[in-house]
């Protein structure tokens, strides 16, 4: 009885250490406060990337707006590329693993057309077993990975609009007189 108390004590101990020092996940996909629009300009409207994105965004209780003149932050994405290649050979030579990788570039602009983030590449990469005697759920597989690559860089993206607001919040300069 009393090894199970000071393990509680422990744990709680260290539960209040790790939220008392102000420690959190990253990546947990908040975004400030203070943003209140982002338009999204995309090539396709209708890629599962852009999807992620605007999912990721609304969630966070800011609002698309169809115009960038409309928005505090324009995203762009460019570029949009999904790859598959061999990344292991079995011993009859067949491929054995695939990488799966999306990218897409980005930049970020000011509602006054300044641009904030430079032309960014972003990546997510997966692995994938391959069998042969499996292909119908090694596709759906593949296809369940690729809709997580879209969200880790919906999520990406997002960790980029937080810094960048969050630099622009502490600039110099901007207190009145």
């Amino acid at each position: 009885m009393k090894k199970l108390i000071r393990i509680a004590i422990a744990s709680l101990l260290m539960a209040t250490i790790v939220t008392g020092c102000g420690w959190h996940l990253r990546g947990t996909g908040q975004v400030a406060d203070n943003i209140s629009s982002v338009h999204i300009s995309a090539q396709d409207r209708n890629s599962e990337f852009y999807r992620s994105l605007e999912r990721a965004i609304t969630s966070n209780d800011i609002t698309v707006a169809e115009n960038a003149t409309e928005a505090q932050y324009s995203i762009v994405t460019l570029n949009n590329k999904s790859s598959r290649r061999t990344s292991s050979v079995s011993g009859g030579a067949r491929a054995s693993e695939y990488q799966l990788t999306e990218s897409v570039d980005i930049l970020i602009l000011a509602a006054d057309g300044t641009q904030l983030l430079p032309r960014t590449t972003l990546r997510a990469t997966r692995y994938l077993d391959f069998d042969e005697n499996e292909v119908q759920s090694k596709v759906q597989e593949a296809e369940l990975l690729r809709k997580e690559m879209h969200r880790d860089l919906a999520q990406q993206v997002i960790r980029r609009l937080n810094a960048i607001n969050n630099r622009s919040d502490s600039s110099p300069g901007t207190t009145a007189p």
